[in-house]
């Protein structure tokens, strides 16, 4: 598969998570640290070529350091996802940023990611400079209040 990186220099690379899951991640730009914390579907090989990650890509390499991986199950990572939840999710974005070397960087949580973002952002608060969350959810799936038409509302019990 021929991959569109547009004036980009990128490296793929391997890390493993304290459960044997292998994990990739990429690497690009310069600048600061910024790291994304992987959300559903996410993929190497193809965020380039989607309308939807190409230009956040591209804007944010351009003054950052950014750092992406791919969530267990998903793209270049071991098909096999072993443990879901939110500790392991925060354990591998944790293996990640060792592996790059990173001490201190911003993360950026979106969708199922800003949970994670605010997990690990708590639990050592001294390595995240600043926190960026974009369209994550109070309450999960289950927490969720069923209306009489269906509609489940995620702060009505707030």
């Amino acid at each position: 598969m021929k991959r569109y990186v547009p004036n980009v220099k990128e490296e793929v690379r391997f890390c493993t998570a304290p459960d044997g899951i292998r994990l990739a991640y990429a690497v690009h730009g310069r600048g600061p640290p910024l790291v994304r914390v992987a959300t559903w579907l996410t993929h190497l090989d193809t965020d380039w070529e989607s309308p939807v990650w190409r230009h956040w890509l591209a804007a944010l390499g351009e003054r950052h350091t950014v750092v992406r991986y791919d969530e267990r199950g998903c793209g270049l990572s071991d098909s096999a996802a072993g443990d879901l939840s939110l500790d392991t999710w925060m354990a591998d974005l944790e293996t990640v940023v060792d592996a790059v070397g990173l001490d201190r960087f911003t993360l950026v949580g979106m969708s199922q990611g800003a949970a994670v973002a605010v997990g690990y952002a708590v639990a050592p608060p001294e390595r995240v400079t600043d926190l960026v969350l974009y369209g994550g959810y109070a309450r999960g799936d289950l927490s969720r209040t069923v209306m009489p038409d269906g509609f489940q509302n995620p702060v009505s019990r707030f």
